[in-house]
């Protein structure tokens, strides 16, 4: 194939592409005339149901304002009871579209009827009349009744009346023949309205006027309609033969249809569907077979070299130096594959030079911020130590003052109480001997807290010492005061474990460990102390309680200075335990089960004699 043939055999591809839809469109275009039609005739439906239901809501309106006003003028009391009767006879008179009043109690037993005779019975509707308007005290849109007798239908409506401060109702029967003739000069006759309720009560069709008969002529198309509404698919709707909108009223459970005869609404694109389905369908599968040929042809000639050129970028972009051989046939495509190989060997070239720039900036990116963060933790630790230790000289200047200022007092006081119970001797009454028994121990509670604010405070220079763990485990032991109550149990390492501490930082974070062991085991307990050789070599001491756990969300905080959840004490006890790990650099394991007991660990580095 030649220059120049491939775009020609294109162009013929194109056009006849091109046949087939314009065709279509020829068809479609066609029918715009009946689609217009159509619109059209919804938009005149809905209009009228519009109208409709603003004249609707206008009777019932009107309605409501003319028996208020006339319950007003009986309550301001301008007419007394002899003459109400005739003011009732003169406001029925005058209002024709009123066939009959009946005035209830507050139980709805009826006290007094006018009107047309014989009256129309409400008895189906009385318990919605004293639910919604005797005891709620609001209008209700009753029942249609038919009247054949006298060629009538009637609305039911119930009205609140609080006459002389009770709650009454009002029942009216509204005749629907000057809502009939608010609503005909409207109505079409071309078109099918008709006016019903929900449960499928004919009010009025535009072929026979007010339905005052037991008119059974729409029947199907009601119940058809009934069902749509059921399942609120209002708006344009298909029934028996007929098609038109279906409006649902504001004001009560009224619904309005308007529609034609589908076959007077001259859809010509319906009745083509309905009349040539399956040629209709012939057309479109043999459009559809013809540009599935065609688009598969067009790929054959032009996307396949195109994809081949793609998969050459692809493997460009992979970083591969060894491109595919693109093929050159002797036309357009095969010019462009040329001048693509060409471009590709020097993006190829402009790659390599790229990836080496980017991999020597990664690698003084990588060098930067290894700097940057290593400066950065160096000032977080320095800002850190330096925050500790103005926090640790403003507690220990509060703890100086604390015991210059308590301490000497609590001296005294203790000097006296001893003075006092020498004097006593041993002859003094049971109860004073308690009570200074209990101020001594309050004493020694109040001097414990001064040396537990001093203890954690006080900063002085560490005295390392070389000593085996267990053994130095066992002399605490043995000087620690442990109650009766609770069973201590040892398991010592055989092993030596030298460790190199502050001896007396270590005791005091150990007592301390195991007096809030046995604090929160005040019914008795066991304590399990061991001591072995962990990990990597080093020195571990745990210690273990019975007690009731620690809870998940004040783990976190029980090292933190002055938390405490005991009704006494000063928080500084575990405190005091992760500042002397820190300085005696030991690492502190916390593992607790609530329920089960507390575990704390300290694990010390095994010190090994240089000279060794």
């Amino acid at each position: 194939m030649k220059s120049g043939h491939l775009r020609n055999t294109v162009l013929v591809v194109v056009i006849i592409a091109a046949v087939l839809p314009a065709l279509l469109i020829i068809f479609y275009m066609a029918q715009v005339g009946g689609i217009m039609l159509k619109n059209e005739q919804r938009e005149r439906f809905e209009m009228f149901n519009n109208r409709f239901s603003n004249e609707v809501s206008s009777y019932i309106s009107q309605n409501e304002k003319l028996i208020e006003t006339f319950l007003e003028i009986r309550a301001a009391g301008y007419v007394d009871d002899e003459n109400y009767a005739k003011l009732v006879e003169v406001f029925l008179a005058k209002n024709k579209s009123v066939i009959g009043i009946s005035f209830l109690d507050n139980n709805g037993r009826e006290n007094s009827y006018y009107g047309m005779r014989p009256k129309i019975s409400y008895n189906d509707i009385l318990p919605e009349i004293l639910t919604k308007t005797i005891d709620g005290k609001k209008i209700y849109i009753g029942s249609l009744n038919k009247n054949p007798a006298r060629g009538i239908i009637s609305l039911t409506m119930s009205f609140p009346d609080s006459y002389r401060g009770l709650n009454r109702a009002v029942v009216v029967q509204f005749n629907l023949e000057v809502l009939a003739q608010m609503i005909e000069p409207s109505i079409s006759k071309e078109d099918l309205t008709l006016i019903f309720t929900s449960n499928g009560f004919l009010i009025y069709s535009s072929t026979g006027g007010l339905s005052t008969e037991l008119d059974d002529a729409y029947d199907l198309q009601i119940s058809q309609l009934v069902n749509l509404a059921k399942n609120d698919n209002y708006g344009f709707v298909d029934i028996r033969d007929y098609s038109g909108v279906l409006s649902k009223l504001p004001t009560s459970d009224w619904m309005v249809f308007t529609g034609k005869l589908n076959s007077e609404l001259n859809l010509p694109i319906m009745v083509y569907l309905e009349s040539y389905p399956l040629l209709l369908a012939g057309v479109i599968a043999v459009a559809f077979l013809v540009l599935l040929i065609l688009s598969l042809y067009l790929t054959g000639i032009i996307l396949r070299p195109i994809k081949d050129m793609t998969k050459a970028v692809r493997i460009v972009e992979q970083g591969d130096t060894d491109l595919p051989v693109l093929p050159a046939p002797d036309n357009e495509i095969g010019i462009l594959s040329k001048s693509f190989a060409r471009m590709l060997d020097t993006i190829k070239i402009q790659f390599d030079e790229m990836r080496q720039e980017r991999k020597d900036l990664e690698e003084l990116n990588q060098s930067l911020e290894l700097r940057v963060g290593s400066r950065t933790k160096e000032l977080r630790t320095a800002l850190n130590e330096l925050i500790k230790k103005e926090r640790l000289a403003a507690i220990g200047q509060m703890a100086s003052i604390v015991s210059h200022e308590i301490k000497n007092p609590l001296a005294v006081i203790k000097n006296a109480v001893y003075l006092i119970k020498a004097r006593l001797g041993d002859n003094a009454e049971p109860k004073i001997l308690k009570n200074i028994s209990v101020i001594d121990q309050e004493i020694q509670q109040a001097n414990g807290i001064i040396e537990e604010i001093l203890g954690y405070a006080r900063s002085r220079e560490q005295i390392l010492t070389v000593i085996d763990l267990t053994l130095y485990i066992k002399e605490i032991m043995a000087s620690y005061p442990m109650p009766g109550n609770i069973k201590v149990v040892t398991e010592y390492s055989p092993l030596p474990l030298p460790v190199r501490i502050d001896t007396e930082e270590i005791k005091q974070a150990v007592r301390n460990i195991i007096g809030n062991a046995v604090e929160v085991m005040p019914d008795g307990g066991q304590l399990i102390i061991k001591t072995f050789l962990g990990e990597n070599y080093t020195c571990v001491l745990s210690i273990r309680d019975s007690g009731p756990g620690i809870p998940k969300e004040i783990r976190e905080n029980i090292f933190a200075p002055f938390f405490t959840t005991k009704a006494r004490g000063t928080g500084l006890g575990l405190a005091v335990v992760k500042k002397v790990a820190g300085r005696n650099n030991v690492q502190i394991e916390l593992v607790s089960e609530e329920g089960k007991g507390t575990k704390i660990s300290m694990i010390f580095k095994t010190h090994r004699d240089e000279g060794k």
